[in-house]
């Protein structure tokens, strides 16, 4: 432009372009987190926060399917909305937290078999979500299912708080490309997490089966009770976590401690304070034994004996744990109490924690009953054999356990040792990489028979190959490469890589896990090209600003990206409501006319034929032209298979852009271009990712058509602009012309009729009477209507001078009430139809502003002579003076209001314009040339003032005009 600054066409598409790049970085970063975390926290919160961006909403919400799949609980938010108060949000939160959505309700349902997506104009309307649409201020909202291979893990929903929205279908392809990456993630951490807990619930049985089993052995390698014991309380109180671990046990009836090991020692009690109790004064502990099982009892549940004695031994939160010896019977020493049959107690284990804690879980009490088990074993000889037994089955099945969880993992599992030979591998690593379960490989040895491949399909050497390379010490996470497996199928894996330690913190080897990503990979990759194309479309229609060329820049486009060799643009006629041809590709003229023609049958169906695709398309739907879809129309169709999209901007179908696959056959090339593709598509058919590409471009399209009208109307409303200035100077010229020769005559006809009244009011005059009267008062309605005529040639005058910046303002300080109180004086003296009184309120601010005195009073001169005009049947008028404030500043709001005709509504708008006069006017005496109001509003402006009008266009309702003029000072403070 000539000033040059940037038009604002041009900045919009560079915003454009920016929001489409910032989207694609976004997407990328979300793609890449979510495809190498598996910590589900962060990958929700990541995901709310990047989709808000990328969506262009305010917030975003995870809801996940709970275990037993029968709700929907809030797993994560991210809200960016500036206009909520933070009391709300923190209540709605709260809300939020405590709510769930169950599975079975209408929308979820709907949402299923909506193909994934769900948009709810209102979701107060959903009654099983009513509730939450209220106190979480939810309106418009788009619901996104995530689902992996057809089983849902979730839902996403995208709103804007408190507002009723309408989703784009930008924002509902973006939402879902980033649901269908966030579900696969989402059920991969959740499957990981889950696998984690086995393995470390896995872990520790296997480390509570080795205590067991080394307290098994050493019962069965004949060492001494007093250093099995000391074996089993070390394993007892290192696997609970416990403080410490007394084992007491029978004598006669009472019980002896045999061997006690804790954090602190003991304070020494005097032998008369000694307690040496019996099992009758302790309750809990002839419990556990009637129970034959372990308790665990907190210290304020001890009472009496029980208690004395648990502090003399040091006992506070306590396991109490039976030491169970089979087949054997015992009378307990006090006559009533249970008796104990089938088994023999031979004591008990106490387990104490010094601090409070939550009871020990039923793991942990039965570990805890099997070391007190084989404590027994060693008291009571034998039985140790056959206890020895159970254990070691204990721990196989609880072995086959654990390969039964490491087998089923989703992940493949593979232990090194330092050598890098295989030491341990699953059945899912087996299935990705093809090495052999259980097999006793080295390394290298699997990697001479397997090559490896980085994902560019360059062999990657052995040095190179992550696990290698993690022998070696080196940091490997998230590392990719694919594997060729012998029946010629491929694998795109992703590997982790940790170090594996001993009990005693050495490193042993390394534990990898990996996971197929072949079909994720290949998502970001469609995902990547449509984005690309989206891009260089934009860039397009951005650099082009003839229709045809850019319009054929399009179409060449989407052919090379859908793999198309024939394509045509039509435009629609909105008049007509048919389509025009405009341009083609890829046909010769002869093929062109004919395919044209056999399109019609179809886009322009006659009488009784099929309308369904022209129907889709009006609708603004994107159509598949097929044999297979249309079964009753003529064999014209049978080999036919086109992409029809429409070219729309907003709800307005501008065009229709047209790819033929119609006689394409597979190629080798689309083999050679994707390696990782491993299935074909039938011949000449469009996938769903053809389809969402070129209807992006379609869209681009319909963008650069309006594009190109708004071009054409902004030059047009140039070429308006010029002329209207134009226009406008000669209508200021002719208006100072007018005003200056009307000026001549008329003060002439003015001194002439003065001359003859002067004439007339002599006393000698001869003339009649009656005579006499009638040409005094024929020369005050000259004199009348030559006043009239000079006022419109003042008034003309002013206004020329006003359009050409000629008026200039004698600027003192002015008191407006003085002004207001001479004008309402001057007016009520002339007329006898009206009662004009003022009303002025006090104020903490004097009336004063700096102005031009003259002007001033004009301006009131002319709004109460306004009132009085259009007021014909009289009535009162009525003038206010008030202060208003506007942050530091005071203005004076002058109202002067009437009961006359009124104004109608639409001719409020251009009140103050030029010439304009209100069509209710035409009827009535008032005389006018619409320009005082006009005069009115300028000289304000001048002033630094405002002006507008209220009426209900009633007559008898009459007018408000209001107008503000700023004070001197400024508002005083409290």
């Amino acid at each position: 432009m000539p000033d040059g600054r940037s038009s604002p066409t041009r900045d919009a598409k560079q915003q454009r372009q920016l929001k489409a790049l910032r989207e694609s970085e976004i997407l990328r970063e979300l793609s890449e987190l979510l495809a190498s975390s598996l910590d589900p926290t962060r990958i929700l919160q990541v995901l709310v926060q990047r989709t808000t961006e990328v969506c262009d909403v305010e917030r975003c919400t995870v809801w996940l399917l709970n275990d037993s799949q029968t709700h929907l609980l809030p797993s994560a938010y991210h809200l960016t909305s500036p206009d909520l108060q933070q009391s709300t949000l923190h209540i709605s939160e709260q809300i939020w937290q405590r709510s769930s959505l169950p599975f079975e309700s209408q929308a979820i349902q709907r949402l299923l078999h909506a193909d994934g997506m769900l948009s709810i104009s209102d979701l107060r309307a959903e009654s099983s979500m009513e509730q939450i649409a209220n106190k979480f201020l939810v309106r418009s909202v788009l619901l996104v299912a995530l689902v992996r291979e057809g089983r849902p893990v979730g839902m996403m929903t995208l709103d804007n708080p408190g507002k009723d929205s309408m989703f784009n279908a930008e924002q509902k392809q973006l939402a879902r490309a980033i649901s269908q990456q966030a579900a696969v993630a989402i059920d991969n951490a959740r499957l990981y997490q889950q696998a984690q807990g086995e393995r470390a619930r896995a872990e520790r049985l296997i480390g509570r089966a080795q205590s067991i089993y080394q307290v098994a052995m050493a019962v069965n390698s004949g060492k001494d009770l007093a250093s099995i014991l000391e074996i089993a309380t070390q394993h007892l109180t290192r696997n609970l976590n416990a403080d410490g671990t007394t084992i007491a046990l029978f004598d006669s009836d009472t019980l002896s401690i045999v061997h006690s090991t804790r954090l602190a020692p003991l304070r020494p009690v005097a032998a008369e304070n000694s307690i040496t109790p019996q099992l009758a004064d302790l309750p809990y502990c002839l419990m556990a034994a009637n129970e034959a099982r372990a308790i665990f009892i907190e210290a304020e549940q001890v009472t009496g004996h029980e208690r004395g004695w648990f502090q003399q031994i040091g006992l506070v939160n306590t396991i109490i744990v039976p030491l169970i010896a089979p087949r054997r019977q015992i009378q307990p020493s006090v006559a009533g109490q249970p008796v104990i049959t089938n088994n023999t107690i031979v004591g008990f284990v106490f387990t104490t924690y010094q601090r409070a804690a939550h009871a020990p879980t039923s793991g942990q009490l039965a570990f805890a009953q099997d070391i007190a088990t084989q404590c027994a074993l060693a008291i009571d000889k034998a039985k140790i054999l056959t206890q020895a037994r159970k254990a070691a089955e204990l721990a196989t099945e609880r072995a086959h356990t654990l390969d039964a969880v490491f087998n089923a993992m989703s992940e493949g599992i593979i232990v090194l040792d330092l050598e890098g030979n295989i030491v341990l591998s699953n059945s899912t690593a087996a299935h990705f990489i093809g090495i052999p379960q259980q097999a006793d490989m080295h390394l290298q040895t699997y990697l001479q028979g397997t090559p490896i491949y980085t994902l560019h399909g360059q062999l990657m050497p052995l040095e190179d190959f992550p696990l290698s390379r993690a022998l070696r010490g080196e940091h490997v996470r998230g590392e990719r490469f694919m594997v060729k497996r012998a029946d010629a199928s491929e694998r795109l894996v992703e590997v982790n890589v940790a170090p594996l330690f001993d009990s005693e913190g050495n490193n042993i080897g390394i534990v990898n896990a990996f996971r197929d990503i072949s079909e994720q990979i290949r998502v970001e990759r469609r995902i990547r090209q449509a984005l690309e194309t989206m891009l260089h479309a934009a860039r397009v229609v951005s650099n082009i600003s003839g229709l045809s060329e850019m319009l054929h820049r399009v179409l060449t486009m989407a052919l090379d990206v859908v793999n198309s060799e024939r394509g045509v643009v039509q435009l629609y006629n909105q008049e007509q409501h048919g389509f025009v041809p405009l341009l083609a590709v890829g046909f010769t003229q002869d093929e062109e006319e004919q395919w044209l023609s056999e399109q019609k049958r179809w886009i322009e169906p006659e009488a009784k034929q099929y309308t369904g695709f022209r129907t889709q398309l009006l609708a603004g739907h994107a159509t598949l032209i097929s044999a297979e879809q249309c079964p009753d129309q003529s064999d014209i169709l049978h080999h036919t298979m086109i992409l029809a999209v429409p070219i729309k901007y907003g709800d307005h179908l501008l065009g229709l852009l047209m790819l033929d696959r119609s006689s394409m056959r597979r190629r080798e090339r689309v083999q050679e271009q994707d390696p990782y593709r491993t299935l074909l598509l039938p011949r000449g058919e469009f996938s769903i990712w053809d389809m969402a590409v070129v209807e992006g471009i379609a869209q681009f399209a319909g963008l650069a058509i309006e594009q190109v009208r708004w071009q054409q109307e902004a030059e047009i409303a140039r070429t308006n602009e010029a002329t209207m200035r134009e226009t406008n100077d000669l209508k200021d010229e002719f208006l100072g012309i007018t005003a200056h020769e009307f000026r001549t005559p008329l003060t002439i006809i003015q001194a002439y009729s003065q001359r003859m009244m002067r004439a007339l009011n002599k006393k000698d005059a001869d003339i009649r009477p009656d005579v006499r009267e009638k040409l005094q008062e024929s020369i005050k309605n000259i004199e009348v209507q030559a006043h009239q005529l000079t006022n419109i040639a003042d008034t003309f005058l002013e206004v020329a001078r006003l359009n050409r910046g000629q008026i200039s303002l004698t600027l003192e300080e002015v008191d407006l009430r003085e002004v207001l109180q001479t004008a309402i004086a001057m007016y009520s003296s002339t007329s006898t139809k009206h009662t004009i009184s003022a009303t002025i309120d006090q104020a903490d601010i004097v009336y004063h502003h700096t102005g031009d005195k003259a002007r001033l009073t004009q301006i009131f001169a002319n709004l109460l002579q306004n009132a009085i005009k259009y007021s014909p049947l009289g009535g009162p008028i009525t003038v206010s003076l008030r202060c208003v404030h506007e942050g530091e500043r005071a203005f004076a709001e002058i109202c002067v209001a009437d009961k006359g005709i009124g104004i109608p509504e639409e001719a409020q708008p251009h009140l103050f314009e030029r010439f304009y006069r209100a069509p209710n006017i035409e009827g009535s005496h008032a005389g006018g040339v619409g320009l005082g109001l006009y005069v009115v509003a300028e000289l304000l402006r001048l002033h630094g003032g405002t002006i507008h009008v209220e009426s209900t266009g009633v007559i008898g309702e009459g007018s408000r005009f209001i107008f503000t003029l700023p004070l001197v000072g400024e508002v005083p403070h409290g």
